[in-house]
C-alpha cells in the first residue's frame, strides 16, 4: 500500500471534517473535496470550517481543497467518501471512467436510492470498481465527539487485508483506537440497518416512552438485527456483538448527536415526514435505508417487524402513536 500517496476526503461536512482531522495526524498532505467554493474560501482564510464542527482548528497548509470532483480524483490514490449516500451516484456518474485504478473507502452509511445498494456494491456494480480496491470505515463514532477528542473506535471493513491495515494506521490517534474486519457487506449493511432503528426508537421518545421501554424495543431489534445480517451474508466468524454491530447500534439508538433519532423523534411529536425532512440540516439516511431493508426482507422472506414498522410510518403514512402500541404490545 506504499503507492498511496494521496489521500482525499470527499465532502465538507461534520463527518468529512472529524476525517479530515484525523487524516491530518497521520499524513503529510491531504485532499479535500467540497463542492461549495465560497466555503473553501472561508476553510482557507479561517483555518476551520466555517459550517461544520466550526471550533476545530485545521492545519491548512497540509490541505490541498477542490471544488471540481474530477480534478480531486485525478490527483489522489485512494478517495475516502463522506458524502450522504443519496449524493454519491450524482457525484461520481460523470467520472465513473476515472475511478479505474482507485481506492474507494466509504466512510457514509445508507443505501443509494437509485439503485438500493448498499455503497459498495454500488461501486463494483455501477462503477466497475473491484472488491479488493472498495473498504469501509464504521462506528460507532460521532463527529462531535472526534471533535472533542473524545476517545471512540472505529472499524475498518475490506476483502483485502493489506488496504485495511494503510486505512487502520492512517486512523490510529491517541483518541481514536481501530480494528480490521473482512465482513465488508456485513458491517455495511448493519450499519445502514441500525439508522432504521435508531428512527424507530426516536418516534417511540417522540411519543414519550421512556428508557425501560426503549431498552426492550433496541434489543429487539438487534435480535432482528441478527436474523437479517445473517440471512444477507452467512460468516461463521462474524460476531455481532463487536462494537462495529451492536456497538454501533446501541450510539446511534441512544444518542441525542443521532440525526435518524432526532427526526424519528419529531416523528414522534406529530410532524409529517414531509415536515420534519424540511427542518433536518443533514440527510436522513434511515429514511432511504427503511425502504431499502424493507423490500429486501421481503424479497427473502425475512420477518423483520421493526423495518416494517418504520417502513409504514415513513411511506404509508401509519400513525405513529398506534403503530408503536401495536408493537408495544408484543414485545416481553
Amino acid at each position: 500500500m506504499n503507492k498511496l500517496n494521496d489521500i482525499a476526503v470527499i465532502g465538507g461536512g461534520s463527518w468529512g471534517t472529524a476525517l479530515v482531522k484525523i487524516f491530518l495526524e497521520n499524513t503529510e498532505k491531504l485532499n479535500w473535496f467540497i463542492r461549495d467554493s465560497e466555503l473553501i474560501e472561508n476553510i482557507q482564510l479561517k483555518n476551520r470550517n466555517t459550517k461544520y464542527l466550526r471550533h476545530i482548528q485545521l492545519d491548512i497548509k497540509k490541505i490541498t481543497m477542490y471544488s471540481k470532483i474530477e480534478e480531486i480524483i485525478d490527483n489522489s490514490d485512494l478517495l475516502v467518501i463522506a458524502t450522504p449516500s443519496p449524493f454519491i451516484h450524482k457525484t461520481f456518474k460523470e467520472h465513473k471512467d476515472k475511478l479505474k485504478g482507485k481506492y474507494i473507502i466509504s466512510a457514509s452509511k445508507g443505501v443509494i436510492p437509485i439503485t438500493q445498494l448498499v455503497i459498495s456494491e454500488h461501486f463494483n456494480k455501477e462503477f466497475k470498481v473491484p472488491y479488493e480496491n472498495i473498504g469501509i470505515i464504521s462506528g460507532p463514532c460521532h463527529a462531535e465527539e472526534v471533535a472533542q477528542e473524545k476517545l471512540s473506535y472505529l472499524t475498518v471493513g475490506t476483502n483485502t487485508k493489506n488496504l485495511g491495515k494503510f486505512i487502520s494506521e492512517k486512523l490510529s490517534t491517541n483518541y481514536i483506537k481501530t480494528s480490521f474486519s473482512n465482513d465488508l457487506i456485513g458491517i455495511e449493511y448493519s450499519a445502514t440497518i441500525k439508522n432504521v432503528y435508531s428512527l424507530l426508537v426516536g418516534v417511540c421518545h417522540g411519543l414519550g416512552y421512556g428508557d425501560n421501554f426503549l431498552s426492550v424495543l433496541i434489543s429487539h431489534c438487534a435480535k432482528e438485527l441478527r436474523l437479517f445480517i445473517t440471512t444477507i451474508k452467512k460468516d461463521k466468524n462474524r460476531d455481532l456483538n463487536h462494537s462495529a454491530y451492536f456497538g454501533d447500534l446501541l450510539v446511534t439508538t441512544y444518542s441525542t448527536f443521532s440525526r435518524n433519532r432526532t427526526f424519528g423523534n419529531m416523528l414522534g411529536k406529530g410532524y409529517s415526514v414531509k415536515s420534519a425532512m424540511s427542518e433536518m440540516s443533514m440527510v436522513v439516511e434511515g429514511y432511504y435505508a427503511a425502504k431499502n431493508a424493507y423490500e429486501i426482507a421481503k424479497k427473502l422472506n425475512i420477518e423483520c417487524t421493526y423495518i416494517n414498522a418504520t417502513y409504514s410510518i415513513l411511506y404509508e403514512l401509519a400513525n405513529p402513536k398506534k403503530t408503536i402500541r401495536d408493537l408495544a404490545d408484543k414485545l416481553y
